[in-house]
């Protein structure tokens, strides 16, 4: 009890000294010059400086692709995407790879698509299944991503294979179910 007061009674004095301190207003930046003068300029943002309130919580996650790099699910915000949630012993999940390769080349300029790789249907998956489910499929071009845990299937409210899940640029999901070829690309082209 006696840390956390101290703890609160800290945080609460470094934020009265840093809402104390005099310098520029909100939004500018202090520069000296080579004259020795003080100028304001205003502050350009960056990528770190952006808060990540932008970013819907459904997108806040990590996840492994199936190639073992790290994947930010904030990557997605800001433009449409399509999840597609597969298993790679799963027959429909198979046949619907060339429906994901026409989506890609159709719509993947404006819309991401990435794969959600579950364990296995029929059996545990190993990473050459998952890899040559990806190379067998057509579907390389797209992010796939792992989720041996089923974290991320239950992230997005999918409890069987072969789902797609749409969601608009700020991260809401419009649409999911398996679709047609035709069906997706239709739901697809609406997306904004």
């Amino acid at each position: 009890m006696k840390r956390t007061v101290i703890g609160a009674v800290a945080v609460a004095a470094v934020l009265t000294l840093g809402a104390c301190s005099a310098g520029a207003p909100d939004g500018a930046v202090d520069e000296t010059t080579s004259s020795g003068e003080t100028t304001t300029a205003p502050n350009e943002p960056t990528a770190e400086t952006e808060p990540d309130a932008a970013v819907p919580e459904l997108l806040g996650f990590t996840a492994t692709d199936i190639d073992g790099d790290a994947f930010e699910g904030a990557s997605l915000a800001g433009s449409p995407a399509v999840l597609w949630f597969w298993q790679e012993d799963c027959p429909i999940c198979q046949s619907q790879g060339p429906d994901v390769a026409a989506l890609i080349a159709d719509h993947g300029d404006r819309v991401a698509v990435v794969g959600i790789a579950g364990t296995g249907l029929y059996r545990t998956s190993t990473d050459e299944q998952r890899q040559a489910f990806v190379e067998d499929t057509g579907t390389g071009d797209a992010t796939h991503l792992q989720s041996p845990d089923g974290e991320l299937w239950t992230r997005f409210g999918v409890t069987s294979q072969s789902t797609y899940v749409l969601l608009d640029s700020s991260g809401e999901i419009v649409d999911s179910g398996s679709f047609s070829g035709g069906e997706l690309d239709e739901k697809v082209a609406e997306l904004s």
